[in-house]
């Protein structure tokens, strides 16, 4: 262990020259900064007398011809390279993942032998004698938490990921960041562990804090969060708005459309009577599934009716197509809006028409909205895919929850991104990346 001291002594005196490098080069470049927002206070008290005079003129086009050009490059140089690659060679000297499992199986031992709680243990007191220098920070009991997760002693593990949770300073959240380790860390494995022990209801909970890092391809994860949001009730969104959507297109002017407001970003609204009980009976004694948009009247006016709603181009969208859920749900997570093989293009926005009231459940889910939309007949659902800059939108992810009594029968369109550029056109940047 003496060892380990000496190389820890070495690490902060190489972390401590790294910082002075740092430091150095801040300071040159505050210095210069200073001077030259002297020189432009004083160009600015009277910038005709300055800019007429010619040594003047030369002196600030030089400036700005030479002088900046060797700041950008002395701004790209990067500080402190022989104190990276001595930490980097120190790597060798330090413990490794295999000390770290038998330091923390030292740990679990010491408790099991000696009936020690972890909370004493965490706060420094061995054996009724208090040592608050050796008191474990929340890292630590994070990094008990998972030791025990992955011997699948869950009862263990929780009890360190609470301490852990307990423990958590927000002071030190700079310095977590640098290990990538947030608070959010331990809701996510302690919703886990209690999802995996069957406690759906706190474990949801602890999943929902750190909804921002899940894994929502892990199934179990999305599994239980689909659960949660599916069981739970619709709630409108108090900020947001109802209004009559008049100005989407010049027929709304005569014939707006009643729009709820549910999500700004990406777009979600809810559209009431969007859609006749004559059309709806005529679409369920249908037998086909698959309608050709513009096949007959009705179809050409709902095709209208959508493109009034989006205000999108919908030359090239895909038919009309109705769908009967009856007990069944996209029970992972999806999202319309990636291209495939059989479909070319992304699409921009997704259309849902909900052609029956839904007695028990059925809700379609927007889990990292908490969003949760109860089936009613008439309305239609309407959401964007995609970012301002074209790429899927880490907030669209849906889910549509299985029904318990009766069918659910709803009409989707979707709409293609290509046909937009001149309505809808790509941003350069996108807004959550």
């Amino acid at each position: 262990m003496k060892a380990l001291l000496n190389v820890e002594e070495m690490l902060e005196d190489n972390l401590s020259e790294y910082v002075k490098e740092l430091k150095s080069k801040l300071d040159l470049t505050q210095r210069a900064l200073d001077k030259f927002r002297d020189e432009a206070n004083r160009m600015s008290n009277d910038f005709e007398a300055y800019l007429s005079n010619p040594l003047s003129s030369f002196a600030l086009i030089r400036h700005q011809q030479q002088d900046w050009h060797k700041w950008a490059l002395f701004m790209e140089q990067r500080i402190g390279q022989e104190h990276i690659a001595f930490a980097h060679h120190m790597r060798s000297r330090l413990p490794t993942a295999v000390d770290l499992t038998e330091a923390t199986r030292n740990i679990e031992t010491l408790i099991t032998f000696y009936q020690l709680h972890p909370k004493d243990l965490a706060n420094g007191i061995l054996l009724s004698h208090s040592q608050p220098d050796s008191a474990l920070n929340s890292l630590d009991c994070y990094a008990l938490g998972i030791f025990n997760y992955m011997k699948k002693e869950y009862s263990k593990a929780e009890v360190w990921f609470n301490i852990s949770l307990t423990l958590y300073d927000k002071s030190d959240e700079d310095k977590y960041n640098v290990y990538d380790f947030s608070e959010k860390h331990i809701h996510k494995w302690l919703g886990v562990l209690l999802v995996r022990r069957r406690e759906h209801s706190l474990g949801v909970w602890h999943l929902n804090q750190a909804k921002d890092i899940l894994d929502y391809d892990d199934e179990m994860i999305s599994l239980a969060i689909i659960k949660g949001h599916c069981s739970a009730s619709f709630q409108r969104p108090t900020h947001l708005h109802c209004r009559y959507n008049y100005w989407m297109t010049p027929f709304l002017r005569i014939a707006p459309l009643k729009l709820e407001e549910l999500s700004l970003d990406p777009l979600i609204v809810l559209y009431h009577k969007a859609i006749y009980n004559s059309e709806i009976e005529t679409l369920l004694k249908r037998q086909e599934f698959n309608l050709i948009s513009g096949k007959d009247n009705m179809d050409r006016t709902i095709h209208e009716r959508v493109a009034d709603m989006s205000g999108l181009n919908l030359d090239r969208s895909e038919v009309l197509s109705v769908i009967n859920n009856d007990n069944n749900g996209h029970f992972q997570l999806q999202e319309d809006a990636p291209e495939t093989t059989e479909r070319p293009q992304d699409r921009i926005a997704t259309v849902l028409f909900y052609l029956e009231d839904v007695e028990l459940v059925g809700a379609t889910i927007f889990p990292r909205l908490n969003l949760t939309i109860k089936p009613e007949k008439g309305t239609a659902l309407l959401w964007h895919n995609l970012e301002s800059c074209g790429s899927s939108h880490p907030k669209a992810l849906y889910a549509a929850c299985p029904v318990i009594s009766s069918s659910k029968y709803v009409l989707t369109k979707q709409i293609y991104n290509l046909d937009q550029m001149f309505i809808n056109p790509c941003q350069a940047h996108c807004t959550n990346s």
